[in-house]
């Protein structure tokens, strides 16, 4: 039994030595343009958000000074815009994205997150003046029903 169990480690270390291959043999994966461009993608997207204001208004004024922009640039551009709190760099953001050109699946997909968010923060800023609007109003209405109310009620003579 024991010979078997000798015979049958030897053939395994065999193997095993002619499917090792040494450190510098090894092929090193190399990572796919799109896996790359995706994490080039998300890692620019955390490094803008971890911006200080006036980090992200000097990297927004370089970049609004560029001439030319690549779609690195272009979504550099606007997570820059995502960050600030105006309806014009929100629209300006989305023309950013709009004019992006060549993406990849992955790379889309977060370009089509951005458009999202740049959307949704736009949509609620104009909710939010609206919803300033019809507050005002309400309180006009409220101040004109008080004055009907007072002017209504019998005057007391002293």
């Amino acid at each position: 039994m024991t010979f078997n169990s000798v015979l049958l480690a030897v053939c395994l270390l065999g193997l095993g030595a002619c499917s090792w291959m040494p450190g510098a043999e090894r092929a090193a994966p190399r990572p796919s343009p799109v896996a790359s461009g995706l994490s080039v993608a998300a890692t620019e997207l955390a490094r803008v958000a971890t911006l200080s204001p006036e980090q992200r208004r000097r990297e927004l004024a370089a970049l609004d000074s560029s001439r030319r922009l690549d779609d690195a640039r272009r979504l550099q551009l606007a997570a820059l815009l995502e960050r600030e709190d105006s309806v014009d760099a929100f629209e300006r953001g989305l023309k950013a994205l709009a004019a992006m050109e060549d993406a990849d699946s992955r790379t889309q997909a977060l370009v089509d997150l951005l458009k999202r968010t740049l959307k949704a923060r736009l949509e609620l800023r104009q909710q939010t003046v609206r919803a300033d609007e019809l507050q005002d109003k309400l309180d006009q209405i409220k101040a004109l029903e008080k004055s009907l109310q007072q002017r209504s009620s019998p005057a007391k003579a002293p």
